[in-house]
């Protein structure tokens, strides 16, 4: 593969390496572009975050074929995830931003089924940075960098934090459908609504987080400066 440094676009950095678009070769005769995840840092940090493309990449081998997440391309290296680069904006929840937004979550709901029926929970839904727009108005989940696994019949704490993870997803999927009202839940949505006991922890701690960290004030101080 050409060096992504010299001849890629540096799209983002974080905790999980960084990730780069790159024209695809002929090696991928039928994308024009891919997307190279890659680990980078301090030799430690590099393992680490090897080991997690390393098992980014086993996720997407059990998502393969679903409609509405990227294909993969394999493991070059042992250090450069491939993926299909998809055209899109990240989810905003502007008003607007949908033409048709039952086709749109219908469809966002179905991908998150399919990949559950795969023994594949996303677990970081609820950043919508995670959810691609197509300019066909469609869905597309990226990034499972955060996502939890389990095999079948597997029983035990493992399948439990599996179920939890599968209905935070859904959880996420009615949060983004209906903006946060969730007094506006319909009666058929509502069935895939069940707040968990680990989001019922995490909420009182995450407001206690924005305090301290400030965060709020600085969201209201950016809505006033716009």
């Amino acid at each position: 593969m050409v060096s992504v440094e010299q001849n890629g676009e540096l799209l983002s950095s974080g905790y999980q390496g960084v990730v780069y678009k790159v024209a695809a070769g002929p090696e991928y005769p039928d994308v024009q572009f891919i997307i190279v995840k890659q680990a980078m840092g301090s030799p430690l940090a590099r393992w680490f975050r090897n080991w997690m493309l390393r098992r980014e990449y086993r996720v997407y081998m059990r998502l393969a074929g679903i409609v509405g997440i990227p294909k993969c391309f394999g493991l070059q290296d042992g250090n450069r995830l491939v993926l299909e680069f998809i055209e899109g904006q990240p989810l905003k929840l502007s008003s607007g931003e949908i033409d048709d937004r039952e086709r749109f979550f219908s469809s966002l709901r179905d991908i998150l089924q399919s990949a559950h029926c795969a023994g594949v929970a996303h677990a970081d839904l609820k950043r919508k940075e995670n959810i691609l727009v197509t300019p066909d108005g469609l869905p597309y989940l990226i990034d499972f960098g955060s996502a939890i696994t389990c095999a079948d019949g597997r029983g035990g704490l493992r399948r439990w934090i599996f179920r939890q993870a599968c209905q935070i997803d859904l959880n996420a999927w009615i949060k983004h459908k209906y903006l946060g009202r969730y007094d506006e839940i319909g009666s058929a949505d509502m069935l895939f609504y069940q707040p968990t006991s680990i989001e019922r922890v995490a909420q009182p701690l995450r407001r206690i987080w924005r305090k301290l960290s400030g965060r709020q004030w600085r969201k209201a101080r950016r809505r006033s400066r716009s």
